[in-house]
């Protein structure tokens, strides 16, 4: 008899897409008989079929599973983020800011209300879809979704597990209830209550507000968050950057009753990597289910073999900046092209800087930069950042991907006179961590990128900007001890430390000068390729094994994806 789940990812980044392509084929893959139909947002529908075919094994698998998941196109075609889009939304209340869309959200739930009716539809491509000869009984919903999930389980009584991208530290700060470290809780109804106090207000806007209480809530005492089996840190830390989205406070807003509502969570981590968290998850989640379902990577990169397979899989991976393609004939068709003019794999130019470094100074001699597909440092420490690698007396040749920002004419100059560095579009990031030329990866510390990084035993250089990533970086520099946690380029609250050792010698200043900037980098990196380098690289090497055994037959991962089997 079959069964049938509903998936709905946030299809607008693809950090959170990604991984929940995975999930929809790891569960395919282990319950045979469970269809899923996976509502995904119309442009971004075939990157999803590219991804989840990239996560079978063979053709024979991409038949057998592919089949019973069904890609549903939901939502409308969304103009290109141009920088005056951008400027009109982060210029908006933040109450009137919804990602996605009320419409795409009502969108999904009429296609919800036809699958478990078990009605023939069309969706939103033109692609047909018909009953499965069952009825969803449970949705799983990334934490953005609530828009989608709430409004379905109130009206079909459906069980509804949040998918989270991210480490319990970092679930925990943004919707656990505040004596647990969580900032959700009533974070809504304080910043109406400042905004409707004249006095309080002090002139400033709904966005000001929010952004100032996200900053620095007066509700924290000490201005020290604590979280279970994580060090203690000053709440203005959880913004590094001067980066802010009106939609956080939606996300914010919108995550916290979906948590309230939801019957269990989903994450990416293992009980193994944060075991005081999960305790402490547990026990505030009370009586809702935890499960730590581990990566949701590709096969081929959580085993052994994966460094071999590294150039296959590059071939295979999905640019989720390609302009999309809108053509049904083919259910599982490519928007991309990784052939040449021989008709023969091409060679990714990443991957392929990457076996030239190898050749020319050895293995774990490159450092891979990227900051996902919404971040990127100023023009200013870009240009710091660059100046530093190439003036390095080891050399560490480096692949920089400027898949959200930009880089200057002289740096791009700079970078390929120097033939010590490569800056593309897009890199292939996963196969990219395989690679046996690949040292270390500065990173943003978003939740795929951590975890990815894990998976294949790559230390990290963390430079985060908002959201999970101060969490992360903290998680990678201080607890697992599998990176460095930059400093010095924070400049998302000017003049304020940040908390580091002691606490009573309150936290290491933050300066933020170009001299002081530089000082830290060249430092970091010279620390990279010496002793506290290698020390870091073995406990990461320890964190892979520690995943690799998790996903295993019998391991913590496997027993928990298989907690699902009563429930779906």
């Amino acid at each position: 008899m079959a069964r049938h789940s509903i998936i709905v990812p946030f299809s607008l980044a693809w950090g959170h897409l990604r991984p929940e392509c995975g999930l929809a084929v790891n569960l395919v893959r282990r319950y045979t008989d469970l269809f899923i139909s996976f509502l995904c947002e119309v442009d971004f529908v075939n990157r999803a079929k590219d991804e989840m075919s990239r996560q079978c094994l063979s053709e024979d698998e991409r038949n057998s599973l592919l089949s019973r998941i069904r890609v549903i196109a939901c939502g409308y075609p969304q103009p290109p983020m141009t920088p005056e889009l951008f400027q009109m939304m982060m210029s908006m209340d933040p109450r009137d800011v919804h990602s996605p869309s009320r419409e795409t959200c009502a969108d999904a739930n009429e296609m919800i209300d036809k699958v478990i009716d078990e009605q023939t539809f069309v969706d939103e491509l033109g692609q047909e879809w018909g009953p499965v000869g069952a009825v969803p009984k449970v949705l799983i919903c990334d934490v953005i979704m609530g828009g989608v999930a709430v409004p379905a389980k109130e009206k079909h009584n459906l069980s509804v597990f949040i998918w989270y991208i991210g480490s319990i530290a970092s679930f925990t700060r943004s919707f656990a209830p505040p004596k647990h470290g969580g900032r959700g809780e009533g974070f809504a109804d304080e910043c109406e209550a400042i905004f409707a106090d004249e006095e309080r207000r002090n002139g400033r806007s709904f966005g000001d507000v929010v952004l100032d209480m996200w900053i620095r809530d007066h509700r924290v005492p000490g201005d020290i968050v604590r979280l279970a089996g994580m060090p203690p840190y000053f709440q203005w830390e959880d913004y590094p950057q001067q980066v802010w989205y009106s939609t956080m406070f939606n996300v914010l807003v919108g995550g916290s009753k979906l948590v309230d509502t939801a019957d269990g969570f989903l994450l990416p981590t293992l009980e193994e990597l944060e075991n005081e968290g999960h305790k402490d998850l547990i026990q505030w989640a009370r009586p809702r289910r935890v499960l730590c379902l581990g990566p949701q990577l590709p096969p081929a990169l959580l085993s052994d073999a994966a460094r071999a397979s590294a150039e296959a899989l590059a071939k295979l991976d999905v640019n989720f900046h390609a302009s999309p393609a809108v053509d049904v004939s083919d259910p599982h068709g490519k928007h991309t092209s990784t052939v040449d003019t021989n008709g023969h794999g091409a060679v990714d130019p990443a991957i392929a800087f990457l076996d030239k470094t190898l050749t020319e100074y050895g293995p774990h001699s490159a450092i891979y930069i990227s900051f996902g597909t919404l971040f990127f440092p100023g023009e200013e420490h870009m240009k710091i950042l660059i100046e530093t690698l190439l003036a390095l007396e080891k050399p560490m040749p480096f692949v920089l991907a400027i898949s959200s920002g930009r880089l200057s004419e002289d740096m791009k100059v700079a970078v390929e006179k120097s033939k010590r560095g490569l800056a593309v579009a897009w890199a292939p990031q996963q196969p990219m961590l395989s690679h046996p030329g690949l040292g270390w990866m500065i990173t943003h510390c978003g939740g795929g990128g951590t975890f990815e990084s894990l998976s294949s035993g790559v230390p990290v250089i963390a430079w985060p900007f908002i959201g999970d990533q101060p969490q992360h970086a903290l998680l990678v520099s201080q607890v697992l001890d599998t990176g460095f946690d930059l400093l010095q380029v924070r400049n998302g609250a000017p003049g304020m430390p940040a908390l580091r050792g002691d606490i009573a010698a309150g936290g290491v200043p933050i300066l933020g000068t170009e001299e002081a900037i530089k000082t830290e980098l060249r430092e970091t990196l010279e620390r990279a390729q010496g002793k506290d380098g290698a020390r870091k690289r073995e406990n990461a090497q320890k964190v892979k094994e520690v995943i690799l055994n998790a996903v295993k037959q019998g391991g913590s991962a496997h027993k928990a994806l298989g907690e699902l089997d009563l429930l779906l």
